[in-house]
């Protein structure tokens, strides 16, 4: 994979796509620079640090705790 750039956009293609491309006017970039321009996930909520509440019983806050560290490693 190389990343390119012509004027202010910037991809990431393959290296046989890239040689093309820069014979047509494109030209080769760091990798930051696309990085930099890349959208990132950003977590709606963070499991691990959600409250559970006082008022349960030690047995359902262990299993809600148990279900929010399976769900964590589930979307990694």
């Amino acid at each position: 994979m190389k990343t390119i750039k012509r004027g202010n956009e910037i991809k990431r293609v393959d290296d046989a796509t890239a040689h093309n491309m820069t014979q047509a006017g494109w030209e080769y970039c760091p990798k930051h620079e696309w990085k930099a321009l890349k959208p990132t996930k950003k977590p709606t909520k963070d499991l691990e640090t959600e409250d559970i509440s006082d008022n349960l019983s030690d047995k359902k806050k262990r299993k809600l705790r148990k279900e929010n560290k399976r769900k964590k490693y589930e979307t990694k």
